[in-house]
């Protein structure tokens, strides 16, 4: 099966395996498993800040983020077609009581500057945090560049507003941007990174920021039961692909860039080849039923998703995913739509 519906479902390689086998382990809870020190360091240092929080799961990280910023204001600017607002079960809400100001995401991931403004004019309703996300996921990896954080970064002090980046994709942003990493990072207050997505590792995500907020956030994730005591095992995966995994994120951008170059030949698929930037494909589908179209890909060998819609699908390459499956998976898309078509 060649499984294209997203990339957390990769598995560790064989390298990882014996990494995760031999890893030096403690009690984190009390500070002293030492790969996960080593790994909090590590990954502070490659985005530029003072510290970080190992924790389970990007969600985590984004809701600590959430928590710690809005103890004295509970209200967040997000976008509407964040992952935090679709995608996390509107835990800051139902947690923290911080309501979730929706602003409308523009098709390039960006926060509608009309919208904004209406906050800058508006004298009272002044947000503790706003909420950006790089790349974006349900605007299908697109990347928000240093120039447009660096504005972000300008309004949100003049809102007496802090900047938090889920950036659980940020090196797929900076590979395509072809920068540093930090140059992404530099401007926020905090940012959030997964491991277990393109990285390749099976579990985990950072939060990362200055040396206060972290241990504010240390704090908050042993109330929401995020302890984890001989967590080294898996900490160990995640140092590795910090390590090992991050340049060939290149080779599941040219993979999509392939698919959605195929997939534009098609007056059946409505498809922009150059909003692709990144790992992530969305495609619509006109005159063919989408659920027939997934059925039929699936007992091809080909699984995909439909997150957004029943006729808009979306690809997503990955470690496991070669350039021969994606070949592979080219051309059962294009026998699947000739014969639908007919």
């Amino acid at each position: 099966m060649i499984d294209l519906r997203s990339d957390t479902v990769s598995r560790p390689n064989d390298s990882m395996r014996k990494v995760i086998e031999s890893s030096v382990v403690g009690d984190d809870v009390i500070g002293d498993d030492p790969t996960v020190k080593r790994l909090e360091k590590l990954a502070a240092r490659t985005v530029g800040k003072e510290a970080s929080l190992y924790v389970p799961s990007g969600t985590m990280g984004n809701l600590i983020a959430l928590l710690v910023h809005c103890q004295a204001n509970k209200a967040a600017i997000v976008g509407s077609e964040s992952h935090i607002l679709w995608h996390e079960g509107l835990g800051a809400t139902q947690l923290g009581g911080i309501h979730l100001i929706s602003i409308e995401n523009e098709a390039d991931g960006k926060l509608s500057n009309t919208d904004l403004e209406k906050f800058e004019k508006d004298k009272v309703a002044h947000p503790a945090v706003i909420c950006l996300e790089n790349t974006h996921n349900r605007c299908g990896g697109r990347v928000l560049d240093g120039k447009y954080l660096s504005e972000m970064a300008i309004r949100a002090k003049e809102l007496n507003s802090k900047v938090h980046m889920d950036g659980a994709r940020i090196f797929n942003a900076a590979l395509a941007l072809n920068c540093d990493v930090a140059e992404l990072t530099q401007e926020v207050d905090s940012i959030s990174f997964c491991f277990s997505k393109g990285l390749g590792a099976p579990i985990g995500s950072v939060l990362c920021g200055d040396t206060e907020f972290i241990q504010q956030a240390r704090m908050m994730r042993r109330n929401l039961g995020g302890g984890m005591r001989q967590v080294g095992i898996i900490a160990s995966a995640a140092e590795f692909a910090l390590q090992n995994n991050v340049e060939r994120l290149t080779d599941d951008h040219s993979n999509a860039k392939l698919i959605a170059h195929a997939l534009s030949q098609f007056t059946e698929v409505e498809i922009n080849v150059d909003d692709v930037e990144t790992n992530i494909v969305y495609f619509t589908l006109t005159n063919i039923d989408g659920d027939q179209f997934e059925q039929t890909l699936l007992e091809k060998g080909l699984s995909v998703s439909r997150p957004k819609s029943k006729q808009e699908i979306r690809i997503v390459t990955h470690i496991d995913i070669s350039e021969q499956d994606t070949k592979q998976a080219i051309e059962i898309m294009q026998s699947t739509i000739a014969d639908m078509s007919n």
